[in-house]
């Protein structure tokens, strides 16, 4: 009987330590499998806003309605952050972290960028 006893608690501490071991394989295993298609959303996502944000800003400086044609096919372009966004809940599910998240962003970023300049730009918040 304390055999089994003593048994049972080793199994149950080697399990815990197991998980806790495993836990960041499996976040590292996650992030690699979808960091690819991940850049790809963010990008698309990203340069959506971007344009969307230029095409406001036309808009309120030259009210016409040829800006407001132009604001409303940079809505439709917004649907790709959609897609962004389904995954970024995807990958919470299968259980990366907002931190896992911002640092896959951040390689997407260092990926498209081929300078310092392109990574200024693409961080750059304009008014």
């Amino acid at each position: 009987m304390w055999r089994s006893s003593l048994f049972g608690i080793a199994m149950f501490v080697a399990g815990g330590a197991t998980a806790i071991l495993a836990t960041p394989l499996w976040r590292a295993g996650v992030t690699a499998a979808f960091q690819e298609e991940y850049a790809t959303l963010t990008y698309r996502c990203d340069y959506a806003m971007r344009d969307h944000l230029i095409a406001k800003q036309r808009l309120d400086q030259d009210p016409s309605a040829a800006n407001v044609e132009g604001l409303r096919a940079m809505e439709v372009g917004l649907i790709s952050c959609q897609d962004y966004d389904l995954m970024r809940k995807r990958l919470i599910q299968w259980g990366l972290s907002e931190n896992d998240l911002s640092e896959m962003a951040l390689v997407a970023v260092e990926q498209r960028a081929e300078n310092l300049a392109d990574v200024v730009r693409i961080h750059e918040i304009r008014y």
